[in-house]
């Protein structure tokens, strides 16, 4: 082994990754790890992800520039925001930080803040305790603690981490550190003014005087809370897309393209293949890589790899449906309703009807159960009332969502694809409620998702002709308006895959189809009338 004279001769980082590999005492280990006395955020960081991944199947990857530059935002005592795409390892970041301080400071008090309460048990719980145990050189973080709950956990150095959660109650005394980590969710959770209401009023006020606060997300659609807080002189908020020149195309021109831009010097030049035939500025090439992206892009829609990898909201590459069509305000012949949110609760008026329409997930873990809920009035124009799509949705949690929309909509009939529906009944023995039953009816697609001639394409008659409306800025809505302007016709056909919230769209249209040839609703609208709602 050699000396300690020796060690002090090497640069921090090697001394550090010497003393590593030689002494096996923990305590000593820690030492040399600790990032605030001399240890390098690169080898605090990867020693700590080492440990988590040795019991995971995936192996290591080691950490990049940008990691380390998060861990320097986090120390520069500002508030800042970090909007970084999928996979970044934004979270692990952040929670590796949160670590740091916890072992280090004593008396150190962090609040981690996530959009869902199951959200903040695993973060703060269950992934924190992962990491820690993995980390016997941990040693503060690793003695029993004074008190461990899945929302509050003190050590017996004073340092504490409370877990909470959007529209919750906060608990623990007032921290040096709070972190809103994904606080909201993809389709949306209410009013934005209602949201940036809870943070600011209940979540700011946690903050000690010489604290601070980090949000750290995604952005998923244009009039989330992060435009609002990025507008805000309290906060620093910088982007971090996979692909800088996409996300610099998108903003080029705004008045704040400077301020929100990453340091370019955090990205690393590549030959863009297979994503795009040119060269780009990615992240974290080394794990993020463009081979990683185009993969990504081949199993998601255009318009949501655009948003989640490259921080850019918007339609993507679709050509069947029109912009400019789509934007029109409802005054003009469009199909925009700008200044309103949609209703919560609606009773349909005489000859008019909602519909409720459900497309289930084709796995537990595969593409999203979607669900939309339309207004279809006298004149035979459709009105969208609210769209979500989830993953791993229990069938339990299928049947509570379609009793909502019953309780809120008193929807004429509620339309569930006849497989998914044998799977409810059938596989899942889902039992529905007598509202719920009476109104519950299973129809068969014709063909498969990619090619429905007769169905998905002619969504573009409805535009043109402002058959279908949109309260416009409704999150839920915003993502029905991205998923169709998404969609590419080819030959008559669709091309790649069709967003889960346009295929539940069909299974409403077949519905409003029966309704009709009941006479339940009104069809005013004949062969030659311009609402465009006769084309089915």
């Amino acid at each position: 082994m050699s000396s300690t004279s020796d060690q002090h001769d090497l640069d921090p980082e090697r001394q550090a990754e010497q003393i590593w590999r030689e002494f096996e005492d923990p305590a000593v280990q820690r030492d040399v790890l600790n990032p605030f006395d001399g240890c390098p955020w690169d080898v605090y960081f990867n020693r700590l992800t080492e440990g988590y991944m040795a019991a995971e199947r995936d192996g290591h990857v080691p950490i990049g520039d940008v990691h380390v530059h998060w861990a320097k935002q986090f120390a520069s005592d500002n508030n800042i925001g970090m909007l970084a795409h999928r996979d970044s390892l934004k979270t692990t970041a952040s929670l590796g930080y949160i670590i740091a301080c916890l072992e280090y400071q004593p008396g150190f008090l962090a609040h981690w803040i996530t959009n869902t309460q199951g959200q903040a048990h695993k973060k703060a719980d269950t992934e924190f305790w992962k990491i820690v145990e993995r980390n016997p050189w941990l040693v503060n973080l690793n003695k029993p603690p004074e008190q461990d709950t899945k929302e509050v956990k003190i050590w017996p150095n004073g340092s504490g981490l409370f877990a909470g959660w959007l529209f919750g109650a906060i608990e623990g005394d007032r921290s040096h550190q709070l972190v809103l980590d994904d606080v909201i969710k993809e389709r949306g959770d209410g009013d934005t003014e209602e949201i940036l209401q809870w943070i600011e009023g209940v979540t700011v006020p946690m903050v000690k005087d010489s604290g601070t606060t980090a949000v750290i997300g995604t952005r998923k659609r244009p009039d989330d809370i992060y435009s609002h807080l990025i507008d805000r002189d309290a906060y620093d908020f910088t982007e971090y897309p996979a692909v800088l020149e996409e996300w610099d195309r998108e903003f080029r021109e705004d008045d704040m393209w400077r301020a929100r831009r990453p340091p370019e010097d955090l990205y690393t030049e590549v030959d863009g293949r297979p994503l795009v035939d040119d060269e780009v500025h990615v992240l974290w090439p080394e794990a993020r890589g463009p081979e990683y992206l185009a993969d990504k892009y081949d199993q998601m829609s255009p318009h949501l790899f655009w948003r989640e990898f490259c921080m850019v909201i918007r339609g993507a590459s679709g050509n069947l449906i029109e912009e400019e069509d789509i934007n029109r305000l409802v005054d003009d012949g469009g199909c925009s309703i700008r200044g309103q949110e949609p209703p919560h609760r609606l009773t349909p008026s005489a000859g008019e009807a909602t519909i409720v329409a459900h497309d289930p997930a084709q796995s537990p873990s595969g593409d999203n159960a979607a669900f939309v809920a339309f207004r279809v009035g006298r004149d035979g124009r459709r009105r969208l009332l609210d769209a979500h799509a989830d993953t791993g949705m229990q069938p339990s949690a299928v049947k509570a969502t379609l009793a909502d929309y019953d309780d809120r909509y008193d929807p004429a009939v509620i339309v569930i694809e006849s497989n998914g529906m044998q799977q409810y009944v059938a596989n899942d023995a889902l039992e529905f409620s007598a509202s719920l039953r009476s109104k519950v009816t299973g129809i068969p697609t014709t063909g498969s998702k990619h090619s429905w001639e007769n169905g998905i394409p002619r969504l573009r008659r409805l535009v043109e002709n402002g058959g279908i409306q949109f309260y416009r800025g409704h999150s839920g809505t915003e993502d029905f308006v991205q998923a169709a302007m998404s969609l590419t016709l080819q030959d008559g056909k669709l091309q790649g895959h069709t967003p889960d919230l346009i295929a539940a769209w069909y299974m409403a249209e077949q519905g409003i189809r029966r309704l009709e040839g009941m006479g339940a609703v009104e069809d005013d609208a004949g062969d030659d009338s311009d609402s465009g709602v006769s084309y089915l």
